[in-house]
């Protein structure tokens, strides 16, 4: 039973597809009917071969199609010389199709514009050397037979479109190719009319082409309305079936209407029709046409009652997936930011929390004082024998004498025999260990009170943290709903555009943040030569977008049939960098860092941690290592910082800070941000003039509280960055002028390589100090240039 069901189903399919087929190649021979009988001039009958040229999809579908344009040429007269001419031209198109189909070819839209083009080539010729022709007739035939070639083109995209049974959003092309299909079809529709009062007649084909233009008008807007309008009465102009000057009354109906298109279909409707008595009296004589007027009025009453989608014919004019699609989209980015949102909210309120628990530190009161004092007298004198008389007898001056003993030990870090009270040494048994005691529980006192203060100093610092992080989220949240676009329009076009370079593309992305483009995601199938392709990309983007692009990313998966290019805009400027180091001993304390980061930013970083040798090196490398990971995550610069600050601060209990010097360039707009945090002087060389960036602030990880000086500079082509730590031309009283020697080396060297000039810079100054540097050196040489 299972195995009959599922039979018949398979059946029912087939019988549907099979029905559904049927229909589409009868309604495209329908069309090709109305099309093989539109006339231009009088005597070519071009626009239904050309049309019947672009019915390639499949076998049945070519065949239908010529019958169609048989039968629609034959209607038109048989025994006109000139129809006659249409009809050998289908039969060449026919034969070279079976030709085509006997050798096996592709059938596709450039063999089809090639073999019509060609059947009009043989006619055109055969007809001229067998009749007298002159110069006239020469030209026309020419020019009939590169003609065709673009309008087997344009009804290519359109029968595509009615063949795929497309419904969603179509480019200009299409949308232009689908407009002229109209055009001509109207123009061919064989015509009757109904007499009715008022309006004397009213014609079938005047009421499609409102119909049509209604429709258009209120979905497409102004531009395609007033497009096709200008198309179909210039195509009916052209046929006879109407004077001139009714193309400009149609075109200011169409403008109007599409004025009041925020009224939706009514409003549109209401000054369509306005908009056609406004045309007669501009443009008729102000003599208004009752048989166009009737026309239009049947036309608006159908309209009424017509779906607004107007049978999923919507979606063609950006109304329906591509609105989806943007609503999709609103959807995801709302979805995300109210998480990211949640996630920000979650850690401001950690933050809060970690505050609220570390608002107090522990210091030593009386209380704690009086606690020391009683418990060494639990441990000195549960036995002794003089207990009740000094806890009970002598209670105040047995507190007294305790209390002068803690001072001692606070100010000299010890206590001895002779600071021990007079008092308290006759009366008490054993007074060196009782002060023995009294020092080592107030030492423990202390050390308890120290990672008290300790882990309170961590939860404000947690709290920090947890606080930037925050802010990073909630700034990322904003920036996704703000900042980051998809730019659709760049999108379709850029789609075109490489399909018409011969590129098939999956998907297409076009990314813009702060309206300016961020990355361009080009999903294709896959291709062998992925290399070659990359190229042929980067060419149409620049044509198409007037934008050069560089690849940032590329995969090519062969068993997922797919190639994915990341490209990003070209920087305006770029840099190149180079460093020189020199150590105090084997191991030198400073780091550098220069790389890309996110956000078409360049970073240069310099750490300098205390002192020198392995300790101070690991110091600086931690710093380092982590603000390269924060600044590629796209973390904020002064959020960074603070970061770092407090992950140095809780690192460890001795003392661990280095200085940071950074500079970060922006690629594109050349703007460089210089942040300093205890680093030493920045230099910047531009056409023989030196300009520094100095800052007295502390060294990061040294407080809780990091102190950052950021200043901005604007460079040029050019300019070279000159970045070093405090160890260079560093004297003992600093009588070389360190700064001012430092800068006439650099007017030395002047601009090079910024490696050689590095290397340069470090002997110079390692020459001037004779090898007696006392600190670790390093150079950071960084050159900017378009």
């Amino acid at each position: 039973m299972i195995l009959t069901s599922t039979k018949e189903k398979k059946e029912t399919v087939q019988v549907e597809g099979w029905t559904k087929v049927q229909w589409l190649t009868l309604l495209l021979a329908l069309i090709g009917i109305m099309i093989s009988r539109v006339r231009i001039w009088e005597s070519f009958y071009t626009l239904g071969v050309c049309y019947i040229g672009a019915l390639y999809f499949d076998k049945r579908i070519r065949r239908w199609g010529i019958s169609g344009g048989l039968i629609g040429l034959i209607l038109s007269g048989f025994w006109d010389t000139m129809v006659l001419k249409y009809l050998l031209v289908l039969a060449v198109i026919g034969i070279l199709r079976i030709y085509m189909e006997w050798t096996k070819k592709v059938f596709d839209l450039k063999s089809q514009i090639f073999i019509t083009s060609l059947a009009f080539l043989i006619i055109n010729m055969s007809y001229l050397l067998t009749t007298q022709w002159n110069r006239v007739i020469l030209f026309s035939s020419v020019l009939e037979v590169v003609v065709s070639c673009g309008i087997v083109a344009i009804f290519g995209y359109s029968t595509e479109i009615i063949y795929k049974g497309k419904g969603n959003s179509l480019n200009s092309k299409a949308l232009c190719s689908m407009a002229f299909l109209l055009a001509i079809f109207t123009g061919g529709m064989i015509d009757f009319y109904i007499r009715v009062p008022i309006f004397k007649s009213i014609y079938f084909r005047d009421t499609v082409v409102f119909l049509i233009l209604i429709m258009v008008t209120y979905l497409g807007g102004s531009n395609i309305g007033v497009s096709l309008s200008l198309l179909m009465s210039t195509v009916l102009v052209v046929m006879g079936y109407m004077p001139t000057q009714f193309v400009a009354v149609y075109g200011v109906a169409v403008l109007i209407g599409s004025i009041f298109k925020v009224l939706e279909k009514l409003g549109v409707i209401f000054a369509m029709g306005v908009g056609l008595l406004v045309g007669f009296v501009l443009f008729n004589e102000r003599v208004v046409d009752m048989p166009i007027l009737g026309a239009y009025t049947l036309a608006a009453v159908i309209s009424l009652f017509l779906p607004s989608s107007y049978f999923g014919l919507a979606g063609w004019f950006g109304e329906g997936d591509e609105g989806e699609e943007n609503r999709h989209l609103e959807r995801v980015q709302k979805v995300i930011t109210e998480k990211l949102s949640h996630f920000a909210e979650a850690f401001y309120k950690l933050s809060h929390t970690f505050e609220k628990i570390s608002d107090t530190k522990v210091h030593l009161n009386d209380k704690d004082i009086q606690y020391i004092i009683e418990d060494t007298g639990e441990s000195m004198c549960k036995g002794c024998s003089m207990r009740e008389f000094c806890w009970k007898d002598y209670l105040e001056r047995t507190y007294k004498c305790a209390f002068q003993m803690l001072e001692r030990i606070e100010e000299k870090g010890q206590l001895v025999a002779a600071d021990i009270p007079e008092p308290f040494r006759k009366g008490c048994v054993s007074p060196e260990s009782f002060a023995c005691t009294l020092g080592f529980k107030l030492d423990l006192f202390k050390q308890n009170r120290m990672w008290k203060n300790r882990m309170v100093e961590s939860r404000k610092l947690m709290g920090e943290q947890f606080h930037a992080i925050a802010e990073s989220i909630s700034g990322l949240s904003k920036e996704i709903t703000r900042n980051v676009y998809f730019n659709k329009e760049d999108e379709i076009l850029l789609k075109e555009s490489l399909r018409s370079s011969g590129i098939r593309t999956k998907d297409i992305m076009v990314v813009e943040n702060k309206n300016r483009k961020e990355n361009i995601h080009i999903y294709t199938p896959y291709y062998r030569q992925a290399g070659n392709l990359e190229d042929s990309i980067k060419n149409v983007i620049f044509e198409s977008l007037n934008l050069s692009v560089e690849l940032e990313k590329r995969e090519v998966n062969e068993e997922e049939d797919y190639c994915y290019f990341k490209l990003k805009p070209t920087k305006v400027y770029h840099v190149l960098a180079g460093a020189a180091f020199q150590a105090k001993g084997e191991i030198s304390g400073d780091v550098y860092s220069f790389m890309e980061v996110e956000g078409g930013r360049y970073l240069l970083a310099l750490a300098d941690g205390m002192g020198s040798g392995k300790l101070a090196m690991e110091e600086s490398t931690a710093t380092i290592e982590l603000l390269e990971s924060f600044m590629e995550s796209g973390f904020r610069n002064e959020l960074t910082m603070r970061i770092i600050n407090s992950v140095l601060v809780l690192k460890s209990e001795v003392e661990n800070f280095s200085t940071m010097d950074m500079t970060l360039i922006d690629e594109y707009t050349g703007v460089a941000e210089f942040l300093k945090m205890g680093g030493a002087t920045t230099f910047i060389l531009r056409d023989g003039q030196i300009t520094t960036v100095q800052a007295n602030t502390l060294p990061i990880g040294m407080l809780k509280d990091v102190d950052i000086q950021i200043s901005k500079k604007q460079l040029k082509d050019g300019d070279v960055i000159i970045m070093v730590t405090d160890g260079l031309l560093q004297g003992d009283d600093d009588l070389l002028g360190k700064e001012e020697t430092f800068k006439h080396f650099i007017l030395e060297v002047g601009t090079g390589n910024p490696s050689y000039i590095a290397e340069h810079l470090m002997q110079k100054s390692s020459d001037l100090l004779g090898n007696a540097h006392k600190d670790d050196m390093t150079i950071i040489v960084a050159r900017i240039w378009k």
